[in-house]
């Protein structure tokens, strides 16, 4: 086996970008609060569905994070989990 696929990596951080909060710390304490990140769809009508609740992380910006170019060129799941490693490295 190539010894470049051996190489192990271990990541001893945490990064959360959760629909209770943004970041693990924040997250965690809503969380232990009991409240629900549960709510009404908002990002599109939902009126035709037959499911209209789902758990939307609300109030992130990936422009706080990212660079503007990388944020126009990519889709929001790569936002949230590039913003998560990035968390989870600092």
């Amino acid at each position: 086996m190539n010894k470049r696929l051996r190489r192990r990596v271990v990541v001893t951080g945490i990064g959360a970008l959760t629909p209770l909060a943004i970041g693990v710390e924040e997250s965690w304490r809503k969380l232990c609060q009991g409240k629900s990140g549960i709510a009404r769809i908002t990002r599109f009508d939902p009126s035709d569905l037959n499911v209209q609740i789902a758990a939307e992380i609300k109030d992130f910006h990936p422009e706080d994070f990212l660079d503007k170019k990388k944020v126009r060129r990519t889709d929001p799941f790569i936002h949230y989990a590039l913003v998560a490693a990035q968390m989870a490295m600092d």
